[in-house]
């Protein structure tokens, strides 16, 4: 039997078709990992997430990216339609640009300025492109899984403490320490997000699927996505 939540508890994407997939959105508790491999989305559907909670639900958000340059981020946002730049200047939005050892002292600090940011802002949203990297951090001794664990971990403390919907992206590997780095990311998240993309003939195939959404019932099994210029993701 399917259970149904109150709609007060679930948080809407505004991504076409994939609150449906929710049957009406995302537990506002949890926290999300978007998975895949190169080239299938990841990115554009936490942009989308963040852009669609500010246009259309008046829910400031952030932006943290650690190799690609806001710049690169605002000119393929705008193949969209979306205007990132103008989101800024309104102080809706803040994009910030950072290595993945300042971001986790960040989130360690007692006098967080990324917290203080999205508290001015009054952000409700935050988008972190390639958590993965959080891999490379290393603490003295410290590193490898184990330590890619604790980091993970004291992340989602600190999201849920600020009461942030959160949506992380994480780069799918074929090497071991890849898959070992995924897997913790898994499961240490709430709602897991899978996009998938293959080659058949000369065109790409592109799917979505839900992985587990703690808390909810969703429509399990692959489903069509489609990346339209001028929409976004569908």
């Amino acid at each position: 039997m399917r259970c149904f939540m109150d709609e007060n508890t679930l948080v809407q994407t505004g991504i076409k078709g994939l609150d449906s997939i929710f049957f009406g959105g995302i537990s506002h508790s949890n926290v999300i990992l978007i998975e895949g491999v190169t080239g299938s989305g990841k990115t554009l559907m936490g942009m989308e997430f963040v852009y669609r909670g500010i246009t259309e639900y008046n829910e400031p958000g952030i932006i943290v990216v650690f190799e690609t340059s806001p710049d690169k981020l605002i000119r393929d946002a705008s193949a969209f339609g979306w205007n990132l730049v103008e989101l800024q200047e309104q102080e809706k939005l803040k994009i910030v640009f950072t290595t993945p050892a300042v971001f986790e002292e960040e989130m360690r600090s007692t006098d967080s300025l990324l917290i203080e940011t999205a508290n001015q802002m009054g952000a409700k949203r935050i988008f972190i492109d390639g958590v993965g990297l959080l891999t490379k951090i290393t603490s003295g001794d410290r590193s490898g899984p184990v330590f890619y664990r604790e980091v993970l971990q004291q992340l989602v403390q600190e999201l849920n403490r600020e009461n942030l919907t959160a949506v992380l992206s994480h780069e799918r590997g074929s090497t071991a320490e890849a898959i070992a780095s995924s897997e913790i990311a898994n499961y240490l998240m709430d709602t897991v997000i899978r996009l998938n993309s293959k080659r058949i003939g000369r065109r790409s195939h592109r799917s979505i699927e839900i992985v587990k959404s703690r808390g909810q019932d969703y429509d399990s099994g692959e489903h069509t996505l489609f990346i339209t210029s001028g929409k976004g993701l569908e």
